[in-house]
């Protein structure tokens, strides 16, 4: 018979730190954009709530972390605990809203692509509505 081995608890992970705050960078970012215009306002609007919904469901999973520690085999708070955690889905919400916050920076010109066709030699749009032009006819004499 082999000698008994004694385990020792596996220690919990360190804390890691926190990433910076998306609703502070993307304000920064936003605010930085002296080409907006009051006809952007939605547009910066979208983006910074898209960001608070990133954060919220950071928010949501810590706190359900914390509910799950305190209460740890309580069935009357299980239930609760549960829907809490099914909004709690980080990966999903930034998996869902990631992508959709960087068209709405983009489309307000906060990626270096979207800045460069904003310059004045090369008009947004300026070769598809060449190529539409020709495809009708139409030409700018």
């Amino acid at each position: 018979m082999a000698p008994r081995r004694k385990l020792a608890a596996v220690p919990d992970a360190p804390l890691r730190e926190r990433a910076p705050d998306l609703r502070d960078s993307v304000r920064a970012a936003v605010d930085r954009m002296d080409w907006l215009t009051d006809s952007d306002q939605a547009m910066k609007t979208l983006a910074l709530r898209q960001a608070e919904e990133i954060e919220k469901a950071v928010d949501r999973a810590e706190e359900a972390a914390a509910i799950a520690r305190d209460c740890e085999g309580d069935p009357s708070v299980y239930k609760r605990l549960q829907k809490l955690e099914a909004m709690c889905d980080v990966t999903k919400t930034v998996g869902w809203l990631g992508p959709q916050l960087q068209g709405v920076l983009r489309d307000l010109g906060g990626a270096p692509a979207a800045r460069k066709a904003m310059k004045a030699d090369k008009p947004v749009g300026g070769r598809l509505a060449q190529l539409r032009a020709d495809a009708s006819g139409q030409h700018d004499t």
